[in-house]
């Protein structure tokens, strides 16, 4: 199995669906990152939701899914897009609650936050709105923010499988919505066999991204996108040189006095840059002749 983004249509009920996998990608964050058990799984289920929301996209533009919370995880960011690229980031990556993997989920996450949701709408706009974290679950309070920011019929759920071996054995996630012409009892139907764990089933009998989608939703889905997904990360020598030209030249010309080079390590895929002693004294320069 390899992590893909699927989405297409089922024109006889007026409903758009999505299913995405992210074993493979989750258990790489993993490493990369450095997390423990409990934060591995919330990232996980994070890393879904996010290509969810990212798959409503149009083109290339890219979505921020965000979590904000008092518990001891602190917080993640996720920023995924339409074609299946996605990144994030942890903040307490060492947090784990051994026992039931849920239950540790829900701890780490604490007794209050925010889930929120900034979308690329082109031409330099963003749309930017939140939910409380009511449920303290990801895939629950993303359903809810669908359903009062963006009035949107959606039914959605994230599901992670364990074996002894491997906390990620399997992470995949669904969204299906309701078009304007389109069936709310259909998606209602599709919420009961979420609630009732059906992703999970389905992830457990195996098979294909449609076959997933047959178990859940029904016969009758058109093919309209198969996309791999992976983390992939837009960092670049050029991002980290102009990363050290927003210091400004009083703090850069610090930078010279003391260290010689700037070093900047991106948070999103821990790529590490340096930019030496020569490059800091041309951009200093220019920034000079700016002012």
């Amino acid at each position: 199995m390899t992590d893909r983004l699927v989405r297409g249509l089922y024109p006889d009920h007026g409903l758009r669906a999505v299913f995405v996998r992210v074993a493979d990608t989750a258990r790489m964050a993993r490493v990369l990152h450095g997390l423990y058990p409990t934060s591995a799984r919330l990232f996980a289920e994070a890393l879904a939701a996010g290509l969810l929301v990212g798959s409503l996209q149009k083109d290339r533009a890219r979505v921020n899914l965000q979590i904000e919370c008092d518990g001891p995880i602190r917080g993640l960011l996720v920023d995924a897009d339409a074609e299946g690229s996605v990144r994030g980031t942890v903040r307490r990556p060492e947090v784990n609650f051994p026992g039931d993997p849920e239950l540790g989920a829900r701890a780490a996450l604490g007794g209050s936050g925010f889930l929120s949701v900034l979308r690329d709408l082109g031409a330099g706009n963003w749309y930017r709105a939140h939910v409380e974290l009511r449920e303290l679950s990801i895939p629950k309070d993303l359903a809810r923010y669908f359903a009062e920011s963006e009035q949107t019929d959606t039914a959605l759920d994230v599901a992670v499988l364990a074996s002894p071996d491997e906390p990620l054995t399997d992470v995949a996630g669904v969204l299906v919505q309701k078009l304007p012409d389109g069936d709310p009892a259909a998606v209602e139907q599709v919420r009961r066999a979420l609630s009732s764990g059906a992703l999970g089933r389905a992830l457990d009998a195996g098979g294909s991204p449609q076959d997933v989608l047959a178990a859940i939703v029904g016969p009758g889905f058109e093919l309209m996108a198969d996309l791999e997904v992976a983390y992939r990360c837009s960092c670049s020598i050029e991002r980290a040189r102009s990363a050290v030209s927003a210091l400004g030249r009083d703090e850069l010309e610090d930078v010279l006095r003391n260290e010689k080079q700037a070093e900047i390590t991106c948070e999103f895929c821990r790529q590490h840059y340096v930019v030496g002693e020569e490059e800091l004294r041309t951009i200093a320069r220019r920034l000079a002749e700016q002012e």
